[in-house]
């Protein structure tokens, strides 16, 4: 970024200051740090393995689930401040949250030493199909993992994994509609890349962990030695 465009956005912000996507005051990254004190975290006990909250013994996201990722975790609960906030960055087109939002990602990475961030090679972020990216203008996940590659140091891989399949929404769909949904969607483009790297794969919202199981899948089967996950949310 220029000096002369990083005076004239400093400019706008002092004229047209942004404002919080919850609440309507002043922020500086669209979340006002009052806000930020409201994101749920992840309830306690959560699967060693996927991050999500255990209701019982056996985590049901991971007792369905084949082998694939190592470990996952997520910033928060798909509730109030990060609902809103995902939601807008996601269908509303502000996309300056991803900046905030891939900070809270990089803190749950820094305050919970299960994945190992540290040995891994590169970030890589799931992709959206073509079509997708052309009616949204870009792809959310891509733009969460540039920022927690800026925090991280971590090297961003954009062009290693595609969505070969257009499928529907998964928010539209049940428990095992979005199994078989997503079942196949992604291709590995170059192999070299992947091969014997420990990945850090970045998605906004893991609900079912079905999208990151698959992507997983694909990067392992190309031989990449370990596939670690983070995302901004777990929905419930």
């Amino acid at each position: 970024m220029g000096i002369l465009q990083e005076f004239y956005e400093g400019l706008l912000d002092l004229i047209f200051p942004t404002k919080c996507v919850t609440c309507g005051g002043i922020a500086l990254d669209y979340i006002c740090e009052e806000c930020m004190k409201y994101v749920v975290p992840v309830p306690q006990p959560i699967c060693q393995r996927c991050g999500h909250t255990l209701h019982g013994q056996n985590c049901a996201n991971c007792s369905e689930l084949p082998k694939s990722f190592t470990r996952g975790r997520a910033a928060g609960e798909y509730v109030g401040v990060l609902r809103e906030a995902i939601h807008q960055f996601k269908y509303n087109g502000l996309r300056p949250l991803g900046r905030p939002l891939g900070d809270l990602m990089y803190r749950c990475l820094i305050n919970d030493a299960s994945i190992p961030w540290k040995h891994c090679d590169f970030i890589v972020p799931v992709p959206i199909h073509a079509i997708r990216y052309r009616l949204r203008g870009y792809n959310q996940s891509e733009l969460l993992a540039k920022r927690v590659s800026e925090l991280t140091g971590l090297p961003l891989e954009t062009s290693a994994i595609v969505r070969t399949v257009y499928t529907r929404p998964q928010v539209e769909l049940t428990r095992e509609e979005r199994r078989e949904n997503i079942r196949g969607a992604f291709a590995i483009v170059d192999n070299h890349v992947i091969n014997g790297a420990n990945v850090l794969l970045i998605d906004d919202v893991a609900t079912t962990c079905s999208t990151v199981h698959e992507a997983s899948l694909s990067l392992l089967q190309a031989g990449a030695a370990r596939v670690y996950f983070l995302c901004v949310a777990f929905g419930a």
